[in-house]
């Protein structure tokens, strides 16, 4: 029997595709989905020391090793959930390359290689699993997008480009997917605790940067999971083309410390 929560979010029995499903973000998506009845195709590049091995919940979840930047993949893996589950339900677009870089010493094969998976990996599952959904009229993605897709932030010119291309493109998708009954949002972190999130900061840095949040705290995967869910949900039925930022509140917050009018 479906748990109460599964039975109010609508989501118990359904199948969903999740890229940069090993870690971080994507392995906590996974394994919340899994643990609310959803059976998901984690997608990812690498699956070595996976979080999402041995924690799913009564949802299946079925590993593909996969790049996602080439079209073939996404179309196999929308195959793939078809034939194990005989549905697709979700996408979430979560893979994601962050080379460092300004617009002076940025190398051409970094940049293009970071567009190519965070844009065009977008492009290319969306651009296949919505020509599965709209066989039923149906369907949820989400795409992972980022609070530096909408502030300035140095040495990161590549991945906040490709975070900026895709609130624009959820917009575009959404528009253009709504007459086949398929929703499009975009979920856009903050400052998240994973080895890409905060894996370069010491220990000062981190204090500065929790300083600058609100709410005080990074924050953990299963929180940026949560509005993930949210969306994939029946609950946000009515929303499509709408960037759900979870920062902490560290975009309301424009302050500069010690600075007395």
């Amino acid at each position: 029997m479906a748990s109460f929560e599964s039975q109010l979010l609508g989501l118990s029995g359904k199948a969903a595709i999740v890229t940069g499903a090993a870690r971080g973000i994507g392995g906590a998506e996974t394994v919340l989905f899994s643990k609310l009845g959803v059976n998901v195709l984690a997608v990812d590049g690498d699956f070595n020391e996976s979080q999402i091995l041995g924690n799913a919940g009564p949802g299946k979840v079925v590993i593909l090793e996969a790049d996602v930047s080439e079209f073939e993949s996404a179309e196999k893996a929308v195959a793939r959930c078809i034939e194990e589950f005989g549905r697709l339900d979700i996408l979430v677009n979560n893979a994601a390359v962050n080379k460092g870089g300004t617009v002076l010493d940025y190398k051409p094969e970094e940049w293009k290689r970071t567009l190519d998976v965070n844009v065009g990996g977008c492009r290319n599952f969306t651009r296949a699993a919505a020509n599965e959904m709209k066989k039923k009229k149906s369907g949820r993605i989400i795409n992972t997008s980022s609070v530096d897709g909408m502030m300035a932030e140095p040495d990161i010119l590549a991945y906040s480009a490709s975070k900026g291309a895709i609130i624009i493109m959820t917009r575009c998708m959404a528009s253009e997917l709504a007459p086949y009954g398929i929703t499009v949002n975009s979920i856009a972190p903050g400052w998240c605790d994973t080895p890409f999130g905060t894996g370069m900061l010491d220990a000062n840095s981190r204090k500065l940067v929790e300083n600058r949040i609100p709410l005080g705290h990074i924050a953990q995967p299963e929180e940026i999971a949560r509005g993930t869910v949210f969306l994939a949900s029946d609950l946000s039925a009515y929303m499509t083309g709408h960037i759900l930022v979870v920062d902490g509140g560290l975009t309301t917050d424009i302050s500069i410390p010690g600075l007395k009018y």
